[in-house]
């Protein structure tokens, strides 16, 4: 009986201490489902991520005036590939039935309307993929196909190849959070004053523009022409693409309101100015020092960006030693840096170039994510036989730190 009491007398214990501790952690449980449900309520932000099976997760700002998060795209990421359509799935059908969605496919069969060959499964197309007629008459196109028709933008834009990022919009207006001054930090001796040095704060404010490109041609070729979709696609791409490029580094002088300002006009940037004709690399290594001095690192300088003129200048430079042809030799940090050539760039009077070198990561690109796309049928057809076709997008640069550039000016070439 011993024995029995005993035993007895342990599972008691054990039962009261099972007790005693489910007691205490589920007091712990629930004031951690207290605090999650705040967090979750104070937080209540809309997240992005990459599509399904992607595991890099992309950077994210937040909206001062929402609080929702809003996703920072570099090159290499797909804004189509944020879309709800590409992470269900949903447009698998049509690659089963070996018809992809394009945008070069819904122009064709916006231009063509019934008289496409495939004009019922374009209407089908247009009503799954969410494709709307506006009341002008023409059509909104929103997520994932807008998202392809952004990162073709992109693909061909020379500022973001240099490292210019992308910040998908949800309205008109998006406003970030950025540093405007540094805080400063002093050693302390023990009983003395607490020097102050708090960093100030100010926003970055985008604000979208409309960027239009007007194609026109003969009715003709856009009802027999086998491969109208890629000349539509690709002709309006790049042309948007390398006008935004423009904005970006000039703004414009007509309208200037209307554009983005671009960094050349870009207050308290670093320059140097009157650089003249030029006999070796040293204005580069100019602007990598303005840059280093405002503390820029390195490794963190992106690409120079200028015109194909300056690359021809460049290229044809000789040692300077007396009857030597050999190509004069780069400094090893001239080298290493990324030159991109591009029309984009100012060059003037034939002969004076700009370029401009800089962090780039710190020059964000805002964009509405939709494009708009109208048939205009009847402007050109009674005169030409020609339709036309207009499409516009929405975008706004912003700089989060003016001293991250440095333009190089008065090149002549």
């Amino acid at each position: 009986m011993d024995a029995i009491t005993e035993i007895k007398s342990l599972i008691e214990d054990q039962g009261d201490a099972w007790l005693k501790f489910k007691a205490t952690n589920e007091e712990r449980f629930g004031l951690l489902e207290n605090d999650i449900s705040r967090l979750v309520e104070r937080n209540a932000r809309k997240l992005f991520s990459p599509a399904t099976g992607d595991t890099k997760r992309l950077e994210q700002f937040v909206d001062t005036k929402t609080g929702n998060y809003v996703p920072v795209l570099s090159h290499g990421d797909s804004l189509a590939a944020l879309s709800p359509q590409y992470k269900s799935g949903a447009l698998a059908g049509f690659e089963q039935r070996g018809a992809t969605p394009s945008m070069g496919r819904l122009l064709r069969g916006i231009i063509l309307g019934g008289k496409a060959h495939d004009a019922a499964e374009l209407a089908e197309e247009r009503k799954s993929l969410s494709i709307a007629s506006d009341p002008t008459g023409g059509y909104t196109v929103a997520g994932a196909l807008s998202g392809e028709w952004i990162d073709a933008l992109r693909a061909n834009m020379v500022l973001s190849q240099a490292g210019v990022r992308c910040i998908p919009m949800e309205t008109a207006q998006l406003s970030l959070a950025k540093v405007v001054t540094s805080p400063t930090s002093s050693w302390h001796a023990e009983g003395a004053t607490v020097g102050t040095g708090d960093p100030t704060f100010g926003s970055v404010n985008l604000s979208s523009k409309t960027i239009t490109c007007l194609v026109r041609l003969s009715l003709e070729l856009a009802q027999d022409s086998a491969n109208i979709e890629q000349i539509l696609q690709q002709s309006i791409t790049q042309s948007m693409a390398a006008a935004i490029d423009s904005a970006g580094l000039n703004g414009v002088t007509t309208n200037a309101a209307a554009a983005p300002g671009g960094i050349f006009n870009l207050a308290n940037r670093n320059s140097v100015l009157a650089i003249g004709a030029p006999t070796s690399w040293n204005y580069l290594l100019d602007g990598l020092y303005e840059l280093l001095a405002d503390n820029v690192p390195m490794d963190q300088i992106g690409a120079m960006i200028g015109h194909p003129k300056l690359w021809r200048k460049m290229a044809g430079l000789k040692s300077g030693i007396a009857s030597d042809l050999t190509t004069l030799t780069m400094p090893p940090e001239v080298a290493a840096l990324p030159k991109l050539w591009t029309t984009a760039a100012p060059f003037t009077s034939g002969t004076t170039c700009k370029a401009v070198v800089g962090n780039w990561n710190d020059l964000l690109m805002g964009c509405r994510k939709d494009i708009t796309v109208r048939v205009l049928s009847e402007a050109f057809m009674g005169s030409n036989l020609e339709v036309a076709v207009l499409a516009y997008a929405r975008v706004d640069f912003a700089a989060t730190r003016a001293e991250s550039f440095c333009t190089m000016e008065g090149i002549t070439v």
